[in-house]
């Protein structure tokens, strides 16, 4: 009996295929969109290039442009509301800027009246999930997928032949791939065993909601590229088809396939016979094209990561034929130039638009896009000031207090907040945290990363700080289109430890559901104090305690969240002159001798994150790479050469532009007051009693050794260890210890399998984190621990740092140790490993600002400490995630408020500390 079956259901992709990725040889394309009757340019048009997130809007006169498109076929598509979508296809293959206008046909059926009935509600209905499920197809992806517009498509069947059309583009949410697809669709034929369909597609990219959601879009869009016709293309142009997981085969002359078994290697070199596809590959017609004319069918396995195949019993890779009369064209990213005369059946047929990728993406590739520069300004109508309406965000702190002293910690929660919660976590990721002096003169500015719609941070208080009220404010890049009133402000009294604030009286409304209960109602000092929440579900709560009776809760200080605007405030389109950020941007300008606009190729080293990325500069010598992800101060190494390799020495950074600082419009109304006993501010903390502290041993030596030494950035070091006064006992060891009774000032303490490094002189406190910055090469590492990589052998020297230097930030304020490998004292001709040459320049930026965490003594250990704790922040927590937590009194005997937060729901309770 033969069990050969020949799948019937075949899929005729007649998808525009165009290319876009950065190569050199690019072209543009302009021109004027007009409506085909009146002859009126028509504004607010997409126009992009077909299958593509490549696309930008018409202006108010009609214009469009779109740059750096690769030589080829391309696409060029335009859909409006109220129109008919139009397209034309061109091929380019030299340089420079094409031309390209587009009238566009008034759709007289969008403006005439509909009557739906009930029956034809029951039978489109019925046509519809027919459809949904042949153009979608029936993988587990396809089930992710939502058509927003369904009321779109007419259907009509004729002699069992399914028929669809739709008036303008149908939109597909796509939630297993993180796209959103406008589809044009010009054409739709369903039958038993047969489906054809025609269109293009304009793609927008999703945001994720958390990395998780990021996560799982990366591994569904590399399931849905692998074992793609486009995957097998692009394994051809690359060489790559074995590797890739491919193999193919074609039936041998005169066997009939309709006799053969599910045996797949019973018939391996039979009836069945492999092809080398590499050997059918020849040059195209540009560089970056080739052309392949496969047998009249062929037969291809694919061995998928993701799926088991059942067609063969004894081959379970995943089978599908292709079959065509013509040569095929297709570039490097593996983009078919002719899809017509290409025809599939078996799983790459069931790769349909459920699964369907943008044409510029590839795994572990970036995909550029364009906003228009060109200011609109033409009335808006209501969807339009709706779609920016949802483009609202705003920034909303929590502080764990309402008022501070000098030389405490200001501890904050951040919360990012939309106008439309559909948007929610899916714009900025990047928000900029500032302090500000009561002369509105900016102190301390910085980024924190937005992870899940949340950061949190601290601000450390001088001891000489002026007493006064502060600002804090918070915001992001991409609020700045729409006004510096959306960001968020609060004023911060800064107080003499004498004095206390009563705000102004604030009607008290409590609707809060959030219930807290504690274990007792009356503590001693230093005694467990046991919390649990009640009716609400704990995710990123805030939690603080203070000592109600020094420091106050003062509504009148609280700002909270203010409303967003309207959309029918949105008069004309916002200039949106600022972009969303999603990590950090570093861009500029590479000049060449003749100080004229350079083509260049850039490499940039992140040693912290050790990677590299590298950019091109555009005709007019300017570049731009962003989305790094960074935390705090690190040195980034970096060069550029021309086309030939050369170095260039002239790259011009550009300087961050930030919002100005005007005085505040807030006007709280609160009164100060005295006490009757100055507030104990104390930071220190006294070791663990049963440490081991090493003695402090001043030793002089003299350098001997005559080597190159690349000079640090930071200039001289406080103290130099090198590698010849290291004690070979220490080998095996964290070589941080080879620094003891060798460097002055410098005291090392190894308790419970535990390094603890304090200089004289750093800011070390009972809240922050006494460790110096460890530096590797020149490099930041994350802590003490990450040193034990560093091989002792390979140790040149070890330079310390004991004072704080500016370029070094907070990471620095308690020094800096610095390990310097053999292979750092090298030749200035010399590379390293990552494709810089050892002349390389180096620059330091501040990235993301590294939460400290809150310190908050365990006095349930053995290990007592004898130093007075008299805080007035108890405890604090920006981001629990459980419904119950603990924490120690302190030996300040009172009343203590516990607050939580959960979005704006506040609860408190209180207890009393007695001795």
């Amino acid at each position: 009996m033969t069990l050969f079956y020949r799948q019937n259901f075949y899929l005729i992709l007649f998808f525009f295929f165009t290319c876009f990725s950065v190569f050199a040889q690019t072209f543009s394309i302009s021109g004027v969109v007009r409506d085909a009757k009146t002859a009126e340019v028509v504004p607010f048009a997409n126009v992009f290039i077909a299958n593509t997130t490549k696309g930008t809007t018409t202006n108010e006169k009609g214009e469009y442009s779109l740059t750096k498109i690769p030589f080829g076929t391309v696409i060029i598509s335009v859909s409006m509301l109220g129109y008919a979508p139009a397209r034309q296809t061109i091929r380019e293959e030299k340089t420079g800027v094409k031309e390209i206008d587009f009238t566009l046909n008034p759709n007289e059926q969008e403006l005439s009246e509909v009557k739906v009935s009930s029956s034809r509600d029951k039978t489109w209905e019925k046509y519809f999930q027919r459809f949904l499920k042949a153009i979608l197809g029936d993988t587990p992806l396809a089930k992710s997928c939502t058509i927003k517009d369904s009321y779109l498509i007419d259907f009509e069947e004729i002699k069992g032949i399914l028929k669809a059309k739709a008036t303008r583009p149908i939109e597909v949410e796509n939630l297993a791939l993180g796209y959103r697809v406008f589809f044009t669709l010009t054409s739709f034929l369903l039958s038993n065993d047969e489906i054809q369909y025609q269109g293009y597609a304009r793609f927008e990219e999703l945001k994720p909601v958390s990395d998780k959601e990021e996560k799982k879009w990366n591994l569904n869009r590399k399931m849905a590229f692998e074992g793609s016709d486009r995957h097998l293309f692009w394994s051809l142009a690359q060489h790559k088809l074995k590797m890739e997981g491919y193999e193919a085969f074609v039936d041998a002359a005169g066997f009939n396939p309709a006799n053969r078994t599910a045996m797949f290697y019973g018939q391996l070199n039979k009836s069945i016979l492999p092809v080398n596809l590499d050997s059918l590959i020849k040059k195209g017609r540009i560089d970056n094209e080739f052309r392949i004319k496969f047998p009249k069918r062929i037969e291809l396995h694919f061995a998928s990561p993701y799926f088991n195949g059942q067609f063969y019993r004894d081959d379970n890779r995943m089978i599908s034929w292709i079959e065509t009369t013509k040569d095929l064209d297709f570039n490097d990213k593996g983009i078919i130039q002719n899809p017509k005369d290409l025809i599939v059946s078996g799983f790459m047929s069931n790769k349909r638009l459920a699964e369907m990728l943008p044409l510029d993406y590839l795994p572990n590739e970036s995909i550029q896009r364009e906003i228009p520069a060109t200011k609109i300004n033409v009335a808006l109508d209501s969807t339009t000031q709706k779609s920016i309406w949802r483009l609202q965000e705003q920034v909303q702190l929590s502080t764990n207090k309402s008022y501070y002293h000098p030389n405490e910690n200001l501890w904050f929660a951040g919360e990012m907040l939309y106008a439309d919660a559909a948007m929610s976590d899916s714009i900025s990721k990047v928000v900029y945290v500032e302090w500000i002096s009561p002369q509105n003169e900016l102190i301390i500015r910085q980024k924190y990363h937005v992870d899940s719609l949340h950061f949190q941070g601290m601000v450390k208080l001088p001891s000489n700080l002026m007493l006064g009220n502060y600002h804090l404010r918070a915001y992001t890049k991409w609020m700045r289109n729409f006004g510096d009133s959306c960001f968020f402000e609060q004023i911060v009294p800064v107080i003499s430890p004498k004095q206390y604030i009563v705000g102004k009286a604030i009607p008290s409304v409590n609707n809060s559901l959030i219930k807290l209960i504690t274990d007792k109602k009356v503590y001693q000092p230093r005694e467990k104090i046991n919390v649990q929440i009640e009716g609400t579900k704990a995710e990123n709560v805030v939690v603080s305690v203070t000592d109600s009776l020094v420091i106050r809760r003062v509504k009148s200080l609280e700002t909270k969240a203010k409303p967003f605007l309207s959309a029918s405030s949105f008069k004309i389109l916002p200039e949106f002159k600022y972009l969303a950020e999603t990590g950090l941007t570093l861009s500029g300008k590479v000049l060449d001798k003749s100080d004229k606009p350079a083509f260049a190729n850039l490499v940039f080293y992140f040693g912290k994150a050790q990677y590299t990325v590298t950019a091109q500069t555009d005709t007019e010598g300017k570049f731009s790479v962003s989305g790094i992800q960074l935390s705090d101060t690190t040195d980034i190494s970096y060069q550029a050469t021309d086309l030939k390799g050369r170095l260039l020495n002239k790259i011009l950074f550009d300087n961050e532009e930030f919002p100005i600082i005007k005085p505040s419009v807030l006007t709280p109304i609160f009164e100060i007051k005295d006490l009757n006993t100055t507030v104990l501010i104390e930071k220190d903390i006294d070791l663990p009693k049963d440490a081991i502290q090493l003695d402090e041993v001043s030793v002089r030596t003299k350098r001997t050794e005559k080597q190159f030494v690349s000079k640090p950035i930071y200039g001289n070091p406080d103290f130099t260890v090198y590698a010849k006064d290291m004690g070979p006992a220490l080998i095996g060891m964290n070589p941080v210890l080879a620094l003891q009774g060798k460097v002055p000032g410098v005291q090392i303490t190894y308790a419970d399998g535990r390094i603890k490094v304090r200089m004289r002189g750093g800011q070390n406190s009972i809240e922050g984190d006494s460790a110096p910055l460890y530096l590797i090469d020149g490099f930041p590492v994350e802590d003490v621990n990450s040193l034990l990589s560093v091989n002792f052998d390979n140790i040149d020297r070890i330079e310390v740092l004991k004072t704080a230097r500016a370029m070094f930030g907070s990471r620095g304020a308690n020094g800096v140790i610095a390990i310097y490998t053999k292979s750092s004292v090298s030749k200035p001709s010399e590379s390293n490993n990552h494709g810089l040459k050892a002349s390389a320049k180096q620059l330091t930026i501040i990235g993301f600002q590294e939460a400290n965490p809150f310190f908050s003594p365990n006095y349930g250990t053995s290990k007592e400490i004898s130093k007075l704790d008299m805080r007035t922040t108890i405890f604090w927590q920006p981001k629990l995630s459980s419904n119950k937590f603990s924490f120690y009194a302190a030996d300040n005997i009172g009343v203590y408020r516990i607050s939580v937060k959960n979005g704006n729901e506040i609860a408190e309770t209180f207890v009393e500390v007695q001795r």
